[in-house]
């Protein structure tokens, strides 16, 4: 069953599936993802977006499962970052558990920080934080309706984007007007992309 209802806000009373979504997003096709980020880092997730949804610099938007309100199919995370702003927002002050491989983890991190002030710095902008839709229900029409949202959003704030996204999603977000200013090869054998939206 594809949901009926539009993106929404996440609120607190979704954070249990918030916590289960990245690996039942990504898990089942991406090994990479399984070694990086486990199943059993789910309360990780809880409060990472705990405080996301309690911040108002982030616009934390959900896709839900119509048969349950809290049955979150897919999120992303919208983080506002001034134009001076500098770091990772979030991910800068939550520590990731042992279970993550800290290796690939940090290098993901540092290129996210070194590229979005590259590319970014000096202006007010928008990043997409995080971004996942149940495997279950991909290929339906819930990313776009999310990232159409997080566009939406950008437009009437005049703010440019930019997001870090495996190679598997790069084709997806320049149908949205991203485009590609890098690649990096990850540790591990992932490649991300470094992709840039002018507001419309």
């Amino acid at each position: 069953m594809v949901p009926d209802t539009p993106v929404g806000k996440a609120e607190a009373r979704d954070l249990p599936s918030i916590g289960t979504l990245h690996a039942r997003a990504f898990h089942s096709t991406r090994e990479w993802h399984r070694r990086v980020f486990p199943r059993s880092i789910a309360p990780w997730w809880e409060e990472k977006y705990a405080r996301d949804i309690n911040d108002p610099d982030c616009y934390v938007l959900k896709v839900s499962c119509p048969d349950s309100s809290t049955s979150v199919l897919g999120l992303l995370c919208l983080r506002k970052y001034k134009a001076d702003e500098k770091g990772a927002g979030q991910w800068s002050s939550l520590h990731p558990p042992p279970q993550v491989d800290k290796e690939a983890y940090d290098a993901l991190l540092t290129s996210m920080v070194e590229n979005r002030e590259r590319f970014m710095l000096g202006r007010s902008h928008l990043c997409v934080d995080h971004f996942g839709v149940d495997a279950e229900y991909q290929g339906r029409g819930l990313g776009k309706l999310l990232l159409a949202s997080a566009c939406e959003i950008a437009d009437r704030e005049e703010l440019d984007m930019f997001v870090q996204a495996n190679e598997f999603a790069e084709s997806f977000y320049q149908r949205f007007g991203f485009k590609t200013e890098q690649k990096l090869e990850m540790p591990g054998g992932l490649t991300e992309c470094f992709l840039t939206r002018p507001c419309r």
